[in-house]
C-alpha cells in the first residue's frame, strides 16, 4: 500500500496539471481577444465571489496556507470568520432563488477572499482554479457567463471553458483524497473554511504531508 503522503502528492500533482491547463487556456483567450479580457495587475474583482472548493483543492490551500507566517495566518484567519459569515448569508440567498435569479444571486454577490491583502492574493500561486478562469467565458448551467468588467460581445462565438467538466475532474480527484482522510469528507467549503482546516484538522494535514 502507497504511503498516504506519496499518495496526497501524486494527487497535487494533478491538480498541478489541472491548473497549467486552466492557465493555458485563459491565456490563449486573452491572446487571441485582448479587447475584450479585462483582467489586469490590481483587479481583484474576482475576489469578492461566492464560490467553494472541492476537497482537494480546499487541502491544497490549506497546505499553502501553513507555510504563511504565523502573522499572517492570524490575520488571515481573522478575516476568514468574517467572510464565512457572508457567504452563509448569500447562499442562502442564492439557494432560495431557482433558475436564472439564482444564478444572478450568485453573480451579484460579494464575499471578500480572506487572502486579498493590499489588492494582492497571498496564495496566488495556489489559487483555485475558479480563480484561474474567472476572465474568460465560462459554460455554467448550460449558459455562458463572463466577469461583468470583460467587454466580450453579446451575440459574438469566443473559446469557451466547461465548468462541468472541470468541477468533474476535482470531484474525481477529491473522491480518492477523502480516502485518505474520512474525517474530512467529501463536502465542498469555502475558501474560508478551507483555510481554517489548519486549526480543525491540524493533525489530520500533519498526517497527510509526513
Amino acid at each position: 500500500m502507497a504511503h498516504p503522503s506519496h499518495t496526497l502528492s501524486q494527487l497535487l500533482h494533478e491538480l498541478e496539471l489541472l491548473r497549467a491547463r486552466a492557465d493555458e487556456s485563459f491565456r490563449k483567450v486573452a491572446q487571441a481577444h485582448p479587447q475584450a479580457v479585462a483582467c489586469a495587475s490590481g483587479c481583484d474583482d474576482c475576489c469578492h465571489a461566492l464560490f467553494d472548493l472541492s476537497l482537494l483543492e480546499a487541502l491544497s490551500l490549506a497546505l499553502a496556507f501553513q507555510e504563511l507566517s504565523r502573522g499572517e495566518r492570524r490575520e488571515v484567519l481573522r478575516r476568514a470568520t468574517k467572510a464565512a459569515g457572508i457567504f452563509d448569508k448569500a447562499a442562502a440567498v442564492a439557494l432560495a432563488s431557482q433558475g436564472e435569479e439564482r444564478l444572478r444571486a450568485l453573480s451579484l454577490a460579494r464575499v471578500p477572499c480572506p487572502l486579498l491583502s493590499g489588492g494582492r492574493c497571498l496564495l496566488y500561486r495556489d489559487r483555485p482554479l475558479t480563480c484561474r478562469l474567472y476572465g474568460v467565458p465560462l459554460a455554467i448551467d448550460g449558459a455562458s457567463r463572463t466577469c461583468h468588467r470583460s467587454r466580450f460581445q453579446p451575440g459574438q462565438t469566443y473559446p469557451t471553458v466547461d465548468m462541468a467538466l472541470v468541477q468533474i475532474e476535482l470531484e474525481r480527484l477529491s473522491r480518492v483524497a477523502a480516502r485518505l482522510a474520512p474525517s474530512l469528507g467529501v463536502a465542498r467549503r469555502d475558501v474560508a473554511r478551507s483555510l481554517e482546516l489548519c486549526q480543525s484538522h491540524g493533525p489530520t494535514l500533519r498526517g497527510l504531508t509526513g
